[in-house]
């Protein structure tokens, strides 16, 4: 009970920014890791071709991942107006609109839904839809190749990638106070 005095205040703008820049730089700096790994993934019959500047999909599939995480770690009301500084502030970098950036975030969760059906790990959908936004279906054996459906060796190591990526909204919620 004696916690929540001793937890330290933060704004929700100021939370929104801390992972907007957080994400920015983990992608940047680790999405040419990631792509050393899958181009080098043995399981591939052919070596897929990622390039490491095209972090942009990347970007977008770890932010709609950790957007789906939010409203189950922060109540309610303060996570509906943090996800919507998100969107402002990743639209100023993207020079456009927030209402474009939303849209986007919410096709890539949408997708993830279908592609990981039923299951509902987020985890495991954000690989699916890395899988098919780098259209790595093509550098398979013939079979999964057919069927369209990752091998799941090459899916348990995007697992273990993605996984690095996941932002630790039950931390924050457990050592921050948010306010508005």
């Amino acid at each position: 009970m004696l916690g929540i005095f001793g937890r330290k205040k933060i704004g929700e703008a100021q939370l929104s920014e801390i992972f907007i820049n957080s994400m920015l730089k983990m992608v940047r700096e680790g999405f040419p890791m990631v792509a050393e790994i899958i181009n080098e993934d043995p399981e591939f019959v052919v070596s897929p071709v990622v390039d490491e500047e095209s972090h942009t999909d990347f970007f977008f599939i770890v932010v709609a991942g950790n957007l789906k995480f939010l409203p189950q770690r922060i109540d309610g009301g303060h996570s509906r107006f943090i996800i919507m500084k998100i969107y402002e502030k990743i639209a100023r970098i993207f020079d456009t609109s927030s209402s474009s950036i939303e849209r986007l975030i919410k096709q890539n969760q949408s997708e993830m839904d279908r592609l990981n059906y039923p299951s509902k790990n987020t985890l495991y959908a954000m690989s699916k839809l890395f899988f098919l936004k780098y259209d790595l279906y093509q550098y398979q054996e013939s079979y999964y190749k057919s069927i369209e459906a990752p091998n799941p060796l090459i899916l348990k190591r995007v697992d273990a990638i993605m996984q690095t990526f996941l932002w630790d909204w039950e931390s924050i919620s457990d050592e921050y106070r948010i306010v508005s």
